[in-house]
């Protein structure tokens, strides 16, 4: 698995792919980083101005949202990540050749899956300078800055197990970024809809395996066994699945 997961990274960070990505998702969140300041600064004018205005929460008007803000960015720019797990190896018809390295497909798998990872909290820690600077300018909740942090990350490792499931399933890159967003979308939203079951076991069910409503307590500063157990299930789950498929299309040659 070792020399799997450093393969897959060195094919990584010596693609443009991930690059461009970085890039992106920096220069994405510093826009809402900088909207957010600017935010602060207004309701910081009108405090100066009317003595009465109440104070400011760094916590809910600065931190919070930014840090739901790049939730969204995960959201989209993971699948991104995953869409190469072995979509391109279908492409490239070298598929068979993973099949016959020295090492189990169960292997091989978790090697992809933990070197995406490791790439997805490498972009994620681009944004940390943002941190400093916020650290510079306020006096932050570095409690909450660091449980944000931490759900980022297990939402990310959530998504990518899908991303494996559906890069598994075709050799198409986009397909499988497609559906990947598509799925993490619907486990998203499915939570919206456990009010039509008020009480019902039916609505307990949608709201537990919403995702929102588990990364949601670590943007408010709670680190919880409860969420973090969900996130590492539901990554199992969709890892078992991929794993499966992968088997299948082995047996199928």
């Amino acid at each position: 698995m070792r020399s799997i997961y450093f393969k897959e990274l060195s094919l990584y960070f010596s693609s443009p792919l991930f690059y461009v990505i970085a890039a992106v998702f920096a220069c994405v969140a510093g826009i809402y980083f900088c909207n957010a300041m600017a935010y602060v600064s207004l309701l910081s004018t009108m405090i100066t101005q009317h003595p009465s205005f109440p104070g400011i929460r760094m916590d809910s008007v600065f931190i919070q949202p930014v840090f739901s803000d790049m939730v969204m960015l995960v959201v989209f720019f993971a699948p991104l990540i995953a869409m190469r797990f072995y979509a391109d190896e279908k492409a490239a018809g070298t598929i068979e050749l993973l099949f016959t390295y020295p090492v189990s497909d169960l292997k091989s798998l978790l090697g992809k899956y933990l070197a995406g990872w490791t790439v997805l909290t490498t972009v994620l820690l681009l944004t940390v300078p943002l941190m400093g600077l916020m650290g510079l300018l306020t006096r932050p909740n570095w409690g909450l800055v660091a449980s944000s942090y931490l759900g980022l990350v297990f939402l990310g490792g959530a998504i990518l197990s899908m991303g494996a499931l559906f890069s598994s399933l075709t050799k198409h890159q986009i397909i499988a970024a497609s559906l990947t967003i598509g799925l993490t979308l619907i486990f998203w939203s499915v939570g919206w809809f456990a009010q039509v079951f008020p009480g019902g076991t039916a609505g307990t069910v949608l709201r537990e395996i919403s995702l929102v409503n588990h990364v949601s307590p670590f943007l408010k500063g709670s680190i919880s066994v409860k969420d973090i157990v969900f996130f590492i299930e539901f990554s199992l789950f969709f890892l078992v699945l991929a794993f499966e498929a992968i088997d299948s299309n082995r047996l199928r040659g």
